[in-house]
């Protein structure tokens, strides 16, 4: 169901990238040519919340209209003070004023070193040159303006069909380290022709959000930045999604869901220093919460981690780590899976001689699967990461340097 046609899948959008200062692309745009396209997004949940996020957040309350999106790399422009906030909304009115558009229907977004502000001179000249680059041919040069630690250029489209109107969905997504994204240093832009209410929208992303960006983690750390925007300009031509119990908001909600989830994992694939791409299955508990925080307490565990990138079948380790979740879950009953081969059946260690040859040998493959069954409910969680590599101490040790 997904394809690679990326950004370019949905009509009635341009993207620009420039460089700014320097050699590497490090601005770009999106915009749609449609006058009533409409927006939402969601933000960090970070205490700590970086310039854009305050004012993408402030033209929320503005308008429901959005029809461009100001990316820079490089800069995160968070915890820059009062001065931080104003450059970004001068950055905004300016894009505006270049479009010929208002100022509430623009967001923006920002990644890079904390605490460094923004060259404001360079920025504003490199917007005058961004809006004359805007181009439906150039969203690989929006993509790249985006990146920072990314290794490669993350974007997926996806088409279905709705009163017999062809609809299309596509995203991009930036993010390699910092990645626990709580709403990675994770900024993601969706785009789609569908016709829907905004508030209907709204919803879906916060939703499909939850069940994706929001189930990765590359570190544990979330982002002062992590934003997701999504515009929508209805060129699809559907009857209008209005109401939750339209069969037509299902259908478009499930592919909403499948490519953002295929973005959460590609951001998964693309973790700073990754050499094993790990599933973590936690179910039958008695809610979701409890079944996410001990997914999540496996996938942020250095030493699991660790473990696997050793291809150590430490599996004493996945044990510690679904222990110090502390859900007051009763462990003494549980089933542990790694790569399908039984480890712990009702609370026993089942593992041994040929069989643990086996499975220390599955360890081998990229694609890791853990999978733990509480036996105490009906709710389940994925969550995706990846390991702990010589790679990613040596990125994240020189990173500002």
């Amino acid at each position: 169901m997904i394809e690679s046609k990326g950004l370019m899948a949905v009509k009635g959008f341009k993207f620009a990238g420039v460089a700014l200062g320097g050699q590497k692309k490090n601005i770009g745009a999106v915009f749609s040519t449609v006058e009533d396209t409409i927006g939402a997004a969601v933000y960090t949940r970070s205490d700590i919340e970086a310039a854009s996020v305050t004012i993408s957040k402030k033209m929320d309350e503005l308008s429901n209209k959005k029809r461009s999106v100001l990316i820079n790399s490089g800069t995160a422009n968070a915890f820059t003070g009062k001065q931080g906030v104003i450059d970004a909304e001068n950055c905004i009115l300016k894009l505006s004023q270049c479009l010929n558009i208002s100022s509430p229907e623009c967001y923006m977004g920002s990644t890079g070193v904390i605490g460094k502000k923004l060259n404001m001179d360079l920025i504003i000249e490199s917007i005058e040159h961004l809006v004359p680059n805007l181009d439906e041919n150039n969203a690989k040069d929006f993509i790249e303006a985006t990146m920072t630690t990314d290794t490669r250029m993350k974007q997926a489209s996806i088409r279905f069909s709705i009163d017999g109107k062809e609809v299309n969905i596509a995203a991009c997504a930036k993010g390699s380290g910092m990645i626990m994204p709580n709403m990675a240093t994770m900024l993601g832009v969706v785009i789609s022709d569908i016709n829907i209410s905004h508030d209907l929208m709204r919803k879906a992303l916060r939703d499909a959000v939850e069940e994706t960006f929001n189930c990765i983690t590359v570190d544990g750390d979330t982002s002062t930045n992590d934003s997701v925007f999504f515009l929508a300009n209805g060129l699809a031509g559907n009857t209008k999604i209005e109401k939750e119990d339209d069969a037509q908001y299902e259908v478009f909600y499930i592919h909403l869901k499948i490519l953002l989830e295929h973005m959460a994992k590609e951001i998964v694939n693309d973790g700073e220093g990754i050499t094993k791409f790990i599933t973590i299955e936690v179910k039958n508990t008695p809610d979701r919460e409890k079944a996410k925080k001990v997914a999540l307490s496996i996938a942020n565990s250095p030493l699991v981690k660790t473990a696997l990138f050793g291809e150590d079948l430490n599996w004493g380790r996945i044990l510690m780590a679904i222990g110090k979740a502390m859900t007051k879950m009763n462990c003494n009953i549980i089933d542990v899976f790694i790569n399908n081969y039984p480890i712990v059946k009702d609370g026993e260690p089942v593992i041994d001689g040929e069989e643990f040859v086996k499975a220390k040998q599955s360890l081998k493959n990229r694609n890791v699967e853990i999978l733990i069954d509480f036996h105490q409910g009906a709710e389940s969680i994925k969550v995706w990461t990846c390991d702990f590599s010589h790679n990613y101490i040596n990125i994240n040790a020189s990173y500002t340097s």
